[in-house]
């Protein structure tokens, strides 16, 4: 993606140059405040269901699920999952960062974005790295 295609992307979909980076590996990182802006523009609902909730591991699946005015619901669209471990989190939080991960999943998938990861994918990289490895378009 280049990065006229970026800054196309996150006017389209109301976004900060703060809410979308590009990742000099080639994909895009899309932090936990522009996931949840992609959703609401987009009316996307996303349901959770706990599949392993232990103390050092916690699995979640989430449903994402948009409005059928033709069947007068929300019907599911994508279902995927998000995971946090004592070996994939420096957090102790691991439910809200397995929350986290799979919404950003769910909402990519829903969205059809190839290349995009959510910023919480990236998390258990040290901070100056991640810094060295982004740049914020403008």
């Amino acid at each position: 993606m280049t990065k006229q295609e970026l800054t196309k992307f996150y006017k389209l979909h109301n976004l900060l140059t703060t809410d979308v980076y590009k990742d000099k590996r080639g994909f895009v990182i899309i932090t936990k405040n522009g996931i949840e802006k992609i959703q609401t523009q987009n009316n996307i609902k996303v349901a959770f269901d706990v599949i392993v909730c232990e103390l050092d591991n916690v699995v979640l699946k989430a449903v994402s699920m948009r409005f059928d005015a033709g069947a007068d619901e929300f019907v599911p669209i994508i279902e995927t999952f998000g995971s946090a471990s004592v070996n994939n989190c420096r957090q102790h939080f691991l439910v809200e960062i397995a929350e986290k991960r799979a919404l950003a999943r769910c909402i990519i998938k829903t969205m059809q974005f190839n290349g995009f990861y959510g910023e919480d994918e990236l998390e258990n990289q040290p901070n100056e790295s991640l810094n060295k490895l982004k740049w914020v378009t403008k």
